[in-house]
């Protein structure tokens, strides 16, 4: 502490001033007489810098230890080097070329840096790849997010081979964002196992595209070199166990291409090669000519696409709805998945065979939301019956998921006909 009270008021003080013998000396001899090393200097009553003698400043040099500066009036200043003060008071001391300032007490904390992109732009690619291996990241960017633009139509790109058993489960859209910038298919061959395949069209938009999986991941073992339809790509292996390899890779047009799944590296790649435009003969357009009473089509929650339809049906209701207060309907051409984890009741649908699972009304629900009309409700896969049949003649895959009896369900799909 003595130090300190001794340091402020050394700098206070009005007749010292702390000035640096190279920039000032030439100064001050201009306006007065300058004399070297007329005084001792001595710190709590000890010696340390003896008049008569120089100081070695910190290249080597002899320096003046003290400076006497007498102006016009006879007035005179005693001045030490600033490197001399610094080391009597243990005061830091730096310079800063770049603004010319002496700096005392240690220096200023530097702006932290923007840190640096790891955005890797790969040769032969459009999209940048950015990994963050401490959090599980995997990021894919646009790098011209200026060109994108809203779509007229959702992407009808996706796989057209499979590996056995793996039934079409249903398809998503981004609901922010670009229209129309994205679809995910997902495609499930055992509902207990967890066996599960995913791909996913993304078009060129300002939204990077990714995942964040919460765990650390060994970025030299996470990557490895893939080829699809002759162009690079990225296979990556997120989990030691292999429960979840992804493969990554664009085409021409810029669409990136996000395929996800518990399958080998080969595997995955043989997918990515059957991936193409597919143009489907566009679906009719269906309703029910009966259901029961009170459900109306949630305009906001379905999707339509040529290969697809999904339709959610609800009640209106004064809180959030539950299980009771929504339906489910899809139908295409590609085989639908059903719940594979009990085996179905045979039945018939106009005649030809079907298969009915029953729900289970009072099995733990999941968490609906309401925005206006029913947008988004997710309940128990064990809540809901599930209807599968197939038309003969259209050859059309029809699921209708409720929280009906058979009989009711039954007597709805027998109502479907043309709008």
């Amino acid at each position: 502490m003595k130090r300190n009270r001794l340091a402020a008021s050394f700098f206070s003080g009005a007749a010292t001033a702390l000035l640096a013998v190279s920039c000032l000396t030439t100064a001050l001899a201009a306006s007065g007489k300058v004399s070297y090393n007329f005084a001792n200097v001595a710190l709590g009553g000890e010696t340390k810098i003896t008049a008569g003698a120089d100081i070695t400043a910190a290249n080597g040099q002899k320096v003046p230890g003290t400076i006497l500066f007498t102006d016009a009036a006879g007035g005179k200043t005693n001045y030490l080097p600033i490197r001399a003060v610094s080391e009597l008071l243990g005061v830091e001391i730096g310079y800063d070329s770049a603004t010319k300032t002496i700096l005392l007490g240690g220096q200023p904390a530097a702006e932290p840096a923007e840190p640096a992109s790891t955005a890797e732009t790969v040769s032969g690619r459009q999209w940048q790849r950015e990994l963050d291996p401490t959090n599980g990241g995997i990021y894919y960017t646009w790098p011209r997010p200026k060109e994108t633009r809203d779509y007229n139509a959702l992407p009808t790109i996706r796989p057209t081979w499979l590996p056995e058993g793996y039934l079409l489960l249903g398809a998503g859209v981004g609901r922010e964002g670009v229209r129309n910038d994205s679809v995910t298919w997902t495609y499930v061959k055992d509902e207990t196992s967890g066996s599960k395949i995913t791909f996913t069209c993304y078009r060129p938009t300002n939204r990077s595209r990714g995942y964040n999986f919460g765990v650390g991941l060994e970025t030299a073992a996470l990557r490895r070199d893939a080829v699809v339809q002759g162009r690079s790509a990225d296979f990556y292996r997120v989990y030691e166990d292999g429960s979840r390899n992804i493969l990554v890779w664009e085409d021409t047009a810029g669409n990136l291409f996000w395929l996800q799944g518990t399958q080998d590296q080969a595997t995955c790649e043989r997918i990515a090669e059957s991936v193409r435009d597919v143009k489907d003969t566009p679906l009719p357009a269906l309703t029910f000519g009966w259901i029961p009473e009170g459900f109306t089509l949630d305009t906001e929650g379905g999707l339509t696409m040529p290969a697809i339809v999904e339709e959610t049906w609800a009640k209106k209701t004064q809180g959030p709805p539950t299980s009771t207060d929504m339906f489910y309907w899809t139908y295409s051409r590609e085989a639908l998945f059903g719940p594979k984890s009990t085996k179905p009741e045979s039945v018939k649908v106009n005649g030809v065979q079907a298969q009915y699972w029953p729900g289970d009304l009072d099995a733990q629900s999941n968490t609906a939301s309401v925005s206006g009309t029913v947008t988004a409700v997710s309940t128990s896969a064990d809540q809901l019956g599930t209807l599968l049949w197939t038309d003969p003649e259209t050859k059309i895959n029809f699921r209708l998921e409720a929280p009906f009896d058979r009989d009711t369900m039954i007597r709805m799909a027998e109502s479907v006909s043309p709008k």
